[in-house]
């Protein structure tokens, strides 16, 4: 396992770069120099953006409410789907059972994309709130970008689908609103119930308290589903304020469990 270091290392080396690269214009290495502070801070600060609301910090998700009827949270349950989508779910469900299973990305040791980036992983969730975009982290799978800077999302014929698909956000009184779209093929959950190419995941992040953050996620998708889907996640602050993501290498599972990623 190798650690990814830390956001306040990153913080130094860019000013550490930005120093040199500054040195022929300034009138010696040492004027460079002294725009690298002498120390840098011994906590970390996830929150740089102090006109939105603060949602940044380190969160776990706590478990999902009973009586949703599966264990992301998914509601109406079971999922609302067409046919050919409904057939496509029913053979993943009955492999799973059998132990036979292939076609899901957490026993191939790939990301688990969205929406089980939010929804279907119970590890620690680091948002880094900075005016321009949100960024969330997570050990082991890429960074997603939610982008604040007023740019659409690319049009239909020049979307390219991503893992955490394409993701841009506003804010709306102390909620954050994104709308993610461009979505890989892949399940929206651990039971592998799928979607198509025109599947978009609206999310609202609300900060219940200062220790409770509120993630709403809604799914429509007019090609695989007779209706919305919808799953509300609570997570709550973390104990390590500064813990940060790791790398890790992963040897495919092929004893399946999905009861195993998802908690």
């Amino acid at each position: 396992m190798v650690r990814i270091r830390s956001r306040v290392t990153f913080s130094t080396a860019a000013l550490a770069a930005t120093a040199i690269a500054v040195i022929p214009y300034l009138d010696g290495a040492a004027t460079a120099q002294a725009k690298v502070p002498a120390a840098m801070p011994t906590t970390g600060s996830w929150y740089g953006d102090p006109k939105a609301p603060d949602l940044s910090g380190v969160w776990v998700r706590v478990e999902t409410p009973a009586g949703t009827g599966n264990k992301e949270g998914w509601l109406p349950w079971p999922p609302p789907l067409k046919p050919a989508f409904a057939a496509i779910w029913r053979k993943r469900v009955a492999d799973a059972a059998a132990g036979t299973r292939t076609d899901d990305p957490v026993r191939g040791c790939l990301p688990p994309g969205m929406p089980r980036f939010m929804t279907g992983m119970t590890g620690p969730l680091l948002i880094v709130q900075t005016p321009g975009r949100v960024m969330l982290y997570r050990d082991g799978v890429p960074v997603r970008r939610i982008w604040l800077d007023g740019h659409p999302n690319p049009p239909a014929k020049d979307l390219e689908s991503f893992f955490g698909g394409n993701a841009i956000g506003r804010y709306q009184s102390n909620d954050l609103v994104t709308e993610v779209v461009g979505i890989k093929d892949q399940p929206i959950d651990a039971t592998g119930v799928p979607h198509s190419d025109d599947l978009k995941v609206v999310e609202r992040f609300h900060r219940v308290d200062a220790k409770t953050l509120r993630v709403d996620v809604t799914l429509t998708d007019p090609k695989a589903y007779l209706r919305p889907m919808t799953s509300s996640v609570t997570y709550a602050m973390y104990g390590d304020p500064l813990w940060e993501p790791h790398e890790f290498l992963c040897k495919p599972n092929t004893d399946f469990h999905p009861e195993r990623y998802v908690k």
